[in-house]
């Protein structure tokens, strides 16, 4: 059984495209989506994310911090420090976008303050990202675990979609799923553990620092 059920939207694909804008990789194989499915499934986040209720804010916090984790560990796996800031700007008064009012409620709930003076949304919205980010790496090594953590994002940072992961009939359909996970975590991260896989495998995992 895949994570990601293949008939359903998680997210809906304009929120992903507006989120994909400020990301740094490509997230072609839907690791985001995917993501969101695990927590779903235990029990962190709704099925799908739903732009009319009440909790959007944190959902989408959620989504562009998802995005962030994606950019940080392809960063790193290039050879990169894990400063890199997200650059996905969704403060605004149209949705997908929430408002500065909305970011700011979200952000004094959750002790969250921007480190510039005067504070600004988009300042708010940064510091939620980041913060939501390193909440979502512990959260998934506790639901995946290091290996098919490491595994699903190695896989969905790949450039070029070879023989094996084409098993889908669309551009748009999702193609990262658990089997296939669970199909290339042994080679993963055993048989071909780089000196680049076991250092960003260590940050992944919260065993070094390179902030």
């Amino acid at each position: 059984m895949n994570i990601v059920d293949q008939m359903q939207e998680p997210i809906p694909k304009y929120v992903l495209e507006e989120v994909a804008r400020g990301l740094d990789h490509r997230d072609d194989y839907g690791w985001i989506p995917w993501a969101w499915a695990a927590l779903s499934g235990a029990g962190d986040v709704p099925v799908q994310v739903d732009e009319e209720i009440a909790e959007y804010p944190g959902h989408l916090v959620t989504v562009v911090g998802l995005g962030h984790l994606f950019d940080l560990f392809q960063d790193i796996l290039s050879g990169g420090a894990a400063d890199l800031e997200p650059d996905v700007e969704l403060v605004g008064e149209i949705r997908p976008q929430i408002t500065t009012i909305e970011i700011a409620r979200y952000c004094e709930r959750e002790g969250i303050y921007d480190r510039q003076d005067p504070e600004t949304g988009s300042g708010l919205f940064r510091e939620a990202v980041v913060a939501r980010s390193a909440e979502l790496r512990h959260r998934l090594l506790e639901i995946l675990g290091g290996g098919r953590l490491f595994t699903s994002l190695h896989l969905a940072g790949q450039r070029v979609l070879d023989a094996e992961l084409a098993d889908v009939g669309t551009s748009d359909s999702l193609i990262l799923t658990e089997d296939l996970v669970d199909a290339h975590l042994n080679v993963t991260v055993n048989e071909d553990f780089s000196a680049d896989k076991q250092r960003t495998f260590a940050w992944l995992e919260g065993d070094l620092d390179l902030g």
